[in-house]
C-alpha cells in the first residue's frame, strides 16, 4: 500500500494515462479526486473503479482554465487535505505550422499550461501549510525539442510546462513540496489507437513498442509517494528509449 492514506487528485483521469494512474492509487490505498469534463464519463468512472468513500469526482471544462483552481478547493473541502496532485489533462492535435492560428494556439495553452499553473498554484498554498506534498506534471518528449509529432502549439505549451515544474520546484521545496514532470512518449491511448503497424514500427522505439498507461502510473506514484522524497525538479521521460536519439 504505497500510497497509504494519502489524499490525490488527476486532472484528466477518465481515461488514458490519467485513468491508469487514479487506478493504481486506489490499489495503493490512497484517497482519489478524479476528474473530467464530462459528467457522463466521469459517473462511469466512479461505478467503475468503486472507490467508495475513497472516491470523488469532479468535473470541470479546463478550457476555462480558472475553473482548474476552483477542483482543488472542491477536493480539499471533500477530504480536509491533499497531499499530491497530477496534472494531466491535456490536449492538441498534429497541426502544421502554417495551418495555426493565434485563437488555437491560446486554446492549447489554456489547457495544457495554465490550468496547470492554476491547479498548481492553488494545491501549492495548500501544501504550504501542510508543509508537504507532491505536485507531478504530465508533460510530453515533444517539449524537449521539435514538435515532430504533434503541432507547435502543443510541443510549446509542454516546454512550458516542463519550466514551470521547475520555478516551482525551486520556489517550493523550502516548504517540503516537491514538483516534478513525466515527459510520456508514444503510449497506448486513444490519441495513439488509430497509428497503422506501420507507423508505429517508423517510429523507431528502442523497446520496439508503444507504452502502457500503466507504466506511465507507475512513475506518478513513485514521484508522489515518500519513494521520491529527495527527488525534486526533475522530468523522468517515460518512452522506450526514443528520446535518446534526440
Amino acid at each position: 500500500m504505497r500510497a497509504q492514506d494519502k489524499v490525490v487528485l488527476v486532472t484528466g483521469s477518465t481515461r488514458g494515462i490519467g485513468r491508469a494512474v487514479a487506478e493504481l492509487l486506489l490499489d495503493e490505498g490512497a484517497s482519489v479526486a478524479i476528474h473530467g469534463r464530462s459528467h457522463k464519463r466521469c459517473e462511469a468512472a466512479l461505478e467503475e473503479l468503486d472507490g467508495g468513500e475513497r472516491l470523488q469526482a469532479v468535473v470541470s471544462d479546463f478550457k476555462t482554465p480558472e475553473r482548474s483552481g476552483r477542483i482543488v478547493e472542491q477536493v480539499v473541502q471533500h477530504f480536509g487535505r491533499l497531499d499530491g496532485i497530477v496534472n494531466n489533462a491535456g490536449g492538441g492535435a498534429a497541426k502544421p505550422f502554417r495551418s495555426l492560428d493565434l485563437g488555437g494556439w491560446r486554446e492549447t495553452h489554456a489547457v495544457n499550461v495554465e490550468a496547470a499553473f492554476l491547479a498548481s498554484q492553488a494545491a501549492y498554498n495548500v501544501m504550504r501549510r501542510q508543509r508537504r506534498g507532491s505536485i507531478v506534471n504530465v508533460a510530453s518528449i515533444a517539449a524537449h525539442g521539435p514538435g515532430m509529432w504533434m503541432g507547435a502549439d502543443y510541443a510549446a505549451s509542454k516546454a512550458a510546462l516542463v519550466s514551470l515544474t521547475k520555478s516551482l520546484a525551486f520556489e517550493a521545496a523550502r516548504f517540503g513540496i516537491r514538483c516534478n514532470a513525466i515527459s510520456p512518449g508514444f503510449v497506448e491511448t486513444d490519441m495513439t489507437a488509430e497509428l497503422s503497424d506501420e507507423r508505429r514500427a517508423g517510429l523507431g522505439v528502442p523497446l520496439g513498442r508503444l507504452g502502457r498507461p500503466r507504466e506511465v502510473a507507475e512513475v506518478a506514484l513513485f514521484l508522489l509517494t515518500d519513494a521520491s522524497s529527495y527527488v525534486t525538479g526533475q522530468v523522468i521521460h517515460v518512452d522506450g528509449g526514443l528520446w535518446m536519439g534526440g
